[in-house]
């Protein structure tokens, strides 16, 4: 049922005044606001560069597509982007993510990484200026990460113009969400708050409603002519239904509606992430500069005394339901020093950049679980009205999450080198040290690892609109699992190579890269194979796991006319498991998709201010493997696969003089699908939002 709220801003989009056609509304309107697809901002990552001079592929997703698009949720837009696809939020308590096939790609904020389980699950969008997606193994920049590449988000800082914005935004989730966005000053102090407070019913049948409060302060001081200081904080609060998903069958199927809870109704999860710091920036002279930006953080969860899904029995179709509670405090203070310069040897350009970073964790975690007391649940015809304990009453379990102090210290130098005015060679070298000290857990043992990480490519433009590139690089990334002897085991490692050209097509107005790359991470846990009943771990784990990705991709964004904006990717990945001792060889990896597509087309009737715009969406995710092994018999002979699935969205955006008219229609064909299943067949099993229509009234002012 459409939510009520929508009369008003439908009405507004598509009646004109009564003595004007449809046909003279393009020459009534004299101007429009097309905003662009297309982001070539510089200070790519950590350096001062933009996309087309980067030896990789880049994409960036920028503020005005994310507010095209309208999503729900940061894997509604963040999988526009190629080989990637959405694996899960880990019930609620982090995002992730599989790109070129590859799981655990790190979603940073502002170059910094939270730590797994104390980060800010469904990051606020509304505070995203771009979302930078760099492809690839990368550990020189950010230190630990992935091979299959990372995400950046950028946050909204104080522009140079005053501004000011009230919005509301509505939905047929029965949800409503005033936002405001005001900032100003002076030459020399700017500005800025963004805010909101959300309520949204959300589609599945929980009995409590998810709720967000939102603010984002920071202010930007220019201290003289060469120094500039930015204070931020960012306070999140949410109170959101605890989510564990549904099931699915032996085909991949879903077996019941997917609004079925499998948990119970009334179960919740708290969330808090609290964030405080400052980013200074010096310039010393037309060749050096320097910058230090801190981020200080306070961020957990608590989720309420619950029945937690474990498994469902495929045959008899009863959930198997733990008594459980667990909550979670995370401490991080985070560090980063930059030194950059721009200057010339025997002729040769040189850009060179160079940091320090320093983190410094401190993690806290309390799980309640009574495996002794279960609950079963008929998942034909699920019966809710046996409530969870309270939580005094479910015994505190050690064991599984494991109480942590982490130290991170990183070094890297970076140059690129104009030989020619066509030719860029860059080369980049970092060393990172980890300390990790748990406190409880199945391990108390110190774990202290070091790693050193290298990166090389080559750009060359062979005409101004057309360059190729080519690169080389690698990346490692901490391993947790545990040995026979319940020692941490050594670190994973990546690394990867890279083909691809970036085109300006369009008269300059289009970006284009296409890629081809070939991956390798080593030293992936797998079963040890010599593991005794006598080990003190008796399913301990060796690092000798591989597992491989090759494949293609292409990426473009930006306007092919001044009537018609476009984004768009295609992406295959070949992803497989060369080595292992689990039984998987030959397996591709769990939840990386073969293809991907995307493309969101934009038309605007006219090349002005104000005026109307439809735009039309569609998206791509293959099959992707779930659990090759759901039956337990070891020998994977069942493998299980989601299907591929294709979703159509569509919007219509009018503007004229201040005010702002946007209604997005999301899923039109109301298809029934799987967007993620990581955890297995009967958790953490998302099944993809029905059709959603929603529509958002923006008010623009001076701030004077």
């Amino acid at each position: 049922m459409i939510n009520p709220r929508l009369l008003l801003p439908v009405f507004v989009l598509v009646v004109f005044p009564d003595d004007i056609s449809v046909a003279q509304a393009e020459e009534l309107v004299e101007e429009m606001v097309i905003k662009g697809y297309r982001d070539d901002s510089p200070d790519i990552g950590r350096n001062s560069l933009r996309p087309k001079e980067l030896p990789r592929s880049v994409q960036i997703i920028s503020d005005e597509l994310i507010e095209a698009v309208q999503p729900y949720a940061i894997e509604d837009v963040l999988t526009l982007a190629s080989n990637t696809a959405f694996l899960g939020d880990n019930d609620g308590r982090e995002n992730s993510f599989v790109m070129r096939g590859f799981q655990g790609t790190p979603v940073l904020r502002d170059g910094f990484r939270v730590e797994s389980f104390g980060g800010v699950t469904d990051p606020e969008l509304f505070n995203i200026e771009r979302m930078e997606i760099l492809k690839g193994p990368d550990s020189i920049l950010y230190g630990e990460s992935n091979p299959g590449g990372l995400v950046n988000l950028v946050a909204k800082r104080p522009l140079q113009e005053n501004h000011g914005s009230v919005s509301v935004a509505a939905s047929s989730y029965n949800s409503i969400e005033p936002r405001v966005d005001l900032g100003g000053g002076s030459e020399r102090v700017r500005f800025r708050i963004l805010g909101l407070y959300s309520q949204d019913d959300g589609w599945r049948d929980y009995d409590n409603e998810n709720e967000r409060l939102f603010i984002a302060p920071s202010v930007r001081l220019q201290i003289g002519e060469a120094s500039e200081l930015t204070l931020i904080a960012e306070i999140t609060e949410d109170d959101y239904q605890a989510d564990f998903g549904t099931a699915i069958d032996l085909d991949g199927d879903l077996i019941a509606d997917p609004e079925q809870v499998n948990n119970h109704p009334v179960d919740t999860i708290d969330r808090h992430h609290h964030m405080y710091g400052f980013d200074l920036e010096h310039r010393f002279n037309d060749v050096w500069s320097a910058g230090a930006r801190l981020r200080v953080i306070d961020s957990g969860y608590d989720y309420s005394a619950l029945f937690l899904p474990f498994g469902l029995d495929q045959d008899t179709l009863f959930y198997f339901r733990v008594p459980a509670q667990q909550e979670q405090a995370n401490e991080e203070t985070a560090l980063q020093i930059n030194v950059a310069g721009d200057f010339q040897i025997g002729g040769m350009r040189n850009r060179l950049f160079a940091g320090f970073d320093y983190r410094e964790s401190e993690t806290e975690n309390q799980t309640r679980f009574n495996p002794g007391a279960p609950s079963f649940l008929d998942w034909r015809n699920p019966d809710y009205s046996e409530l969870p304990p309270a939580e005094a009453d479910i015994p505190i379990a050690d064991g599984f999450y494991s109480n942590e102090d982490i130290e991170r210290r990183g070094f890297f130098v970076q140059n690129h080198l104009s030989v020619t005015d066509a030719l860029t060679l860059s080369a980049g070298l970092r060393y990172d040290d980890f300390d990790r000290d748990p406190k409880t857990g199945s391990s108390t043992s110190p774990q202290d690892d070091s790693e050193t990480s290298f990166q090389a490519g080559a750009v060359y433009a062979f005409t101004d609109a057309v360059s190729g590139f080519v690169s080389y690089s690698e990346s490692f990334a901490p391993n947790f699992d545990l040995d026979v002897n319940n020692q941490v085991l050594p670190p994973e490692t990546g690394e990867g190579f890279e083909v691809g050209i970036k085109a300006d097509l369009f008269g300059g107005g289009l970006a284009l890269t296409a890629a081809v790359f070939d991956i390798t991470k080593q030293n992936v846990s797998t079963a040890d194979p010599n593991a005794q009943a006598t080990d003190p771990n008796p399913f301990g784990s060796i690092a000798n796991g591989e597992q491989e990705s090759r494949g293609f991709e292409v990426d473009f964004s930006g306007q092919l006319s001044q009537r018609w904006q476009a984004f768009g990717s295609y992406g295959y990945t070949d992803s497989e498991i060369t080595k292992s001792n689990n039984g998987d060889e030959g397996l591709p990896v769990v939840g990386a998709p073969e293809h991907t597509a995307a493309l969101w087309l934009s038309y605007a009737f006219s090349g002005a201010m104000d005026g109307l715009v439809f735009s039309f969406g569609v998206q791509h995710v293959g099959e992707r493997l779930v659990l090759g092994d759901p039956d337990g018999n070891g020998d994977n002979s069942d493998k299980v696969e989601l299907d591929s699935h294709t979703l159509l969205n569509a919007a219509v955006n009018y503007a004229r003089n201040n005010w702002e008219f946007a209604l997005n229609l999301n899923n039109i064909t109301d298809e029934e699908y799987v967007d993620a299943a990581w955890g297995g067949l009967s958790r953490s099993v998302h099944a993809g939002a029905p059709f959603e229509a929603a529509a958002t009234v923006t008010y623009n002012f001076d701030v004077n």
